[in-house]
């Protein structure tokens, strides 16, 4: 398990691990294990941070949301803008969860959003999306759309500031942040005036369907395994993935044929992952287009280490590197 890991990091893996339930592929079972440890390493929202619930209106019900603003966020640089309209438009990051497509909702990130939020000072929007196997793809795809459209179709009712969106996420969250952002990037070159995103925020994506080296040299990686990867990848499609679906970037979006004219980026990926090479690709990809991207692989951390931010120094300077992108991105 993880030989060279800091010692902090070796406690985290094995509490971690404790929670998970082998031998078992009732999902039912799996998801209990993994909300257990999620609530474990839950941690009470900091003073001052107002959270509010909601919901937006999706394809196939209402989308439930978790809002979470600080007292004072970022201020606009608009010229003339008056202090009594800049408080109300806040820089905003919509936030996709990770949890392999199946796994998780908005309790399960709660504390990482709420950190995010607090440390970057950014209002942070969490969007419960539907999960697999029970909603195959595209319904996770399109819950986070209708999010992504609320939101820019009418900035005001979410206190968002519409020049400083930033579109994020996690894991499978990150994946379905960048095909979210390729979406609103056709939807610009077509000629309608949708509002652009400021901002990418992709923490150890999943973004290529191509079979890059850390596939196998982090093929049995600390907490998460390229077999586990193939499974949620079934799991969210509802059949194994067919060379179409491959080449499909609404499901893989480092496929896209274009990655011209995409919002500036900050890609964090973990080394010992096997995703650790989908980060560096896509920002290569995005890079030869002239956008915008830091990249960077945390030496030492594994696929979930979110959770480690506040028992791990390794893991809480990644973390502060998150945060400070956030604000660059915002400001």
């Amino acid at each position: 398990m993880g030989e060279g890991l800091d010692k902090e990091l070796q406690e985290f893996v094995s509490v971690s691990e404790s929670f998970s339930t082998p031998g078992t592929s009732d999902l039912k079972d799996i998801r209990a294990s993994y909300n257990l440890m999620c609530q474990h390493y839950n941690t009470p929202h900091p003073e001052g941070l107002k959270v509010l619930e909601g919901a937006v209106e999706g394809p196939e019900g209402d989308i439930p949301i978790r809002v979470y603003r600080p007292t004072e966020t970022i201020p606009a640089k608009t010229i003339g803008e008056t202090a009594p309209n800049a408080a109300k438009k806040h820089p905003t990051l919509l936030y996709f969860h990770g949890g392999g497509w199946v796994l998780g909702d908005l309790d399960s990130h709660d504390a990482i959003t709420a950190d995010l939020a607090n440390q970057a000072r950014v209002q942070v929007i969490a969007v419960d999306y539907r999960l697999a196997p029970e909603h195959v793809y595209p319904a996770a795809l399109d819950d986070c759309w209708a999010v992504y459209q609320a939101i820019t179709e009418s900035p005001e009712i979410f206190g968002a500031d519409s020049d400083r969106l930033i579109i994020g996420g996690d894991s499978a969250g990150a994946s379905l942040a960048a095909s979210v952002a390729l979406i609103a990037r056709d939807i610009n070159l077509l000629g309608f005036n949708a509002p652009s995103l400021k901002g990418q925020l992709l923490i150890y994506p999943a973004l290529t369907s191509e079979n890059l080296p850390s596939r196998t040299t982090q093929a049995q990686a600390p907490l998460f395994s390229t077999p586990d990867l193939d499974n949620f990848i079934d799991y969210y499609l509802g059949h194994k993935a067919t060379e179409e679906d491959k080449q499909d970037f609404k499901i893989f979006p480092a496929q896209a044929g274009d990655f011209s004219k995409l919002p500036t980026a900050f890609i964090s990926a973990a080394e010992l992952d096997p995703l650790a090479d989908d980060g560096p690709d896509y920002a290569d990809k995005l890079k030869a287009t002239g956008v915008q991207v830091k990249s960077l692989v945390e030496p030492g951390l594994m696929h979930g280490w979110l959770r480690a931010r506040h028992s791990s120094p390794r893991a809480a300077e990644a973390f502060a590197r998150i945060v400070q992108a956030l604000r660059d991105l915002s400001a």
